[in-house]
């Protein structure tokens, strides 16, 4: 269940109860005792006159829906979304764009399309390795163990099948299936050479891959978007 923090009318409170599966904290108790795990935060500009919640939420990362009326101060609002300090803005009476608003949010944290780094947590070591340095990732049937091959050339190791590896990794479009048991990172792709049956990734690279997969690769590829056709 979702905690959020709440600054709003008693009658907005009780039909979001009803639309919202979520726990509600008053805000100002998150603040004085700091409660944690909170996932998001309602606030109604009507009772909120100055920025000071919304800065200390911004600090903590908790996003903000703000609400507001159609009589509000619009060049107010406008500085804290350039500040980022408010994930949306709704007028208090669009009760089920409230609703709206907030399943996008929590759709966008639980499938981190955006996600920058992974961490390899595996039984004895834990990495943090940025997702542009991953070129592949293949799963080795000897040691039965994924490995995750980096542009420097480093390798992790970790014990985990390839298939759970995969599905975790589904929320990120940057990894494409080339093999039963291979992802690779499109972004580092740099050649696809039909005639030796590899690719090469930027760092020179190589990964041998069948004729029929690189066609199948090509396919899958949007080689010409932004690019000259020469």
């Amino acid at each position: 269940m979702k905690k959020i923090g709440i600054n709003i009318d008693l009658n907005l409170k009780e039909i979001l109860r009803e639309l919202l599966n979520a726990e509600f904290y008053p805000v100002e108790s998150i603040v004085k005792y700091e409660i944690e795990g909170i996932d998001a935060v309602i606030l109604d500009l009507k009772y909120e006159k100055d920025d000071d919640k919304l800065h200390y939420f911004s600090r903590k990362n908790i996003p903000v829906v703000l609400l507001c009326s159609r009589e509000d101060d619009f060049r107010r609002i406008t500085k804290l979304f350039k500040r980022k300090e408010i994930y949306d803005c709704i007028y208090r009476d669009e009760y089920f764009e409230i609703e709206k608003s907030l399943d996008e949010l929590f759709d966008k944290k639980e499938n981190p399309k955006n996600t920058s780094e992974i961490v390899i947590n595996d039984t004895f070591y834990k990495a943090i390795v940025k997702v542009d340095e991953i070129i592949y990732l293949d799963y080795c049937r000897i040691s039965r163990r994924t490995e995750i091959t980096t542009k420097c050339g480093k390798v992790y190791s970790l014990k985990k099948g390839f298939a759970e590896v995969e599905y975790k990794l589904k929320v990120l479009d940057c990894f494409i299936k080339v093999d039963r048991g291979t992802l690779i990172n499109k972004r580092l792709l740099k050649e696809i050479d039909y005639k030796n049956e590899k690719i090469t990734f930027k760092g020179e690279k190589t990964l041998s891959v069948s004729r029929a997969k690189l066609k199948i690769l090509e396919e899958n590829l949007d080689l010409f978007r932004n690019r000259i056709e020469l």
